[in-house]
């Protein structure tokens, strides 16, 4: 049974081979594989540029967290100095 349908599609494709596509339809094709390789290629540029974004955005961003970090710890310490200041000026 597996053999008559191999026989089957094997004859399909032989007759459809030379009735399939034309030279007009053979270009058309090559032009649409043609658009479509040089769209493929700008949108591989466009991601490369949109990766070194993000990468410049993530680097970035970890700057201003650590700038955010300090600036807390000197927030905190402040905080402390000015408590501290405050209960001495309350003991006197």
């Amino acid at each position: 049974m597996k053999r008559y349908a191999w026989w089957i599609v094997l004859a399909a494709v032989l007759l459809a081979g030379p009735i399939g596509c034309g030279k007009k339809e053979l270009d058309e094709l090559k032009s649409k594989t043609t658009n479509l390789e040089k769209d493929l290629v700008d949108t591989k540029t466009k991601l490369a540029d949109r990766d070194k974004e993000v990468v410049e955005l993530k680097t970035k961003a970890e700057q201003n967290q650590a700038n955010i970090d300090a600036l807390t710890a000197e927030l905190v310490k402040l905080k402390a100095e000015n408590k501290k200041l405050q209960q001495d000026v309350k003991k006197r």
